[in-house]
């Protein structure tokens, strides 16, 4: 528990974990020679326990609310192993909890980097984006990221960008993947709310040509359909 008047904030040593944190991303994002690498393969093994070791630590701190130790035990993963996804996307979510977006965002641009965090770093990323106010950003993320893995819950984010927009091909387009992925997995209801959708954007997509509209250079709604539209 913390003491009583006390803050999060104000009880953490911000500045310091900050500039550890950005330290160990640029230590991690050094490219190791070839030769060292494939001279310490079982180094490399130990090391990943290690890693792991700390991984589960910073999850339990995390899960009692030790936010301080928490952040340190994740760190101290990523300096012992930086090609650990899942340390960046736990990282990242706490600092989006202690209000340094600023920070979130540099973590999970380095997530992205990996293959086991790369789309959820992207959906991650664009929460941040869209939250700014920076739809273009957070669309461009979110359309990467489930080109990479169509999970139905980015996918649904994905639509509701291209509606607030009025990008209606765009998010006809999308809705019928939503429905294709509820029918695959037997979600009737999903697929039900799916095909309504669909029904409403079909009035609304009737006289939108995306392909023969001509698209100014920073109309990235006008891009998104043309790119659509050419699938």
């Amino acid at each position: 528990m913390w003491p009583r008047g006390r803050t999060l904030r104000g009880s953490l040593p911000t500045a310091r974990l900050a500039l550890t944190t950005l330290f160990l991303l640029f230590v991690a994002s050094i490219p190791r020679p070839a030769h060292a690498q494939a001279a310490t393969g079982n180094a490399e093994s130990w090391s990943r326990r290690l890693a792991n070791s700390h991984y589960q630590r910073a999850s339990e701190l995390e899960r009692r609310g030790d936010i301080a130790q928490a952040l340190r035990e994740y760190s101290e993963t990523i300096a012992i192993d930086s090609t650990l996804g899942a340390a960046y996307l736990r990282l990242g979510a706490l600092r989006e909890r202690m209000g340094d977006a600023r920070e979130a965002e540099l973590i999970y641009s380095e997530a992205i980097r990996l293959g086991d965090s790369r789309a959820k770093a992207l959906v991650q990323r664009s929460h941040l984006h869209r939250a700014a106010g920076r739809s273009a950003e957070a669309i461009a993320d979110l359309q990467a990221a489930v080109e990479l893995e169509p999970e139905r819950e980015a996918l649904q984010e994905l639509a509701q960008h291209y509606v607030e927009a009025h990008a209606w091909p765009a998010a006809l387009v999308t809705f019928r993947r939503i429905a294709s992925s509820a029918q695959q997995s037997a979600d009737s209801a999903a697929a039900e709310n799916a095909r309504l959708e669909i029904r409403a954007l079909r009035v609304l997509a009737a006289e939108v040509d995306s392909c023969t509209e001509p698209v100014k250079k920073h109309d990235w709604v006008g891009h998104a359909l043309a790119h659509i539209a050419r699938r």
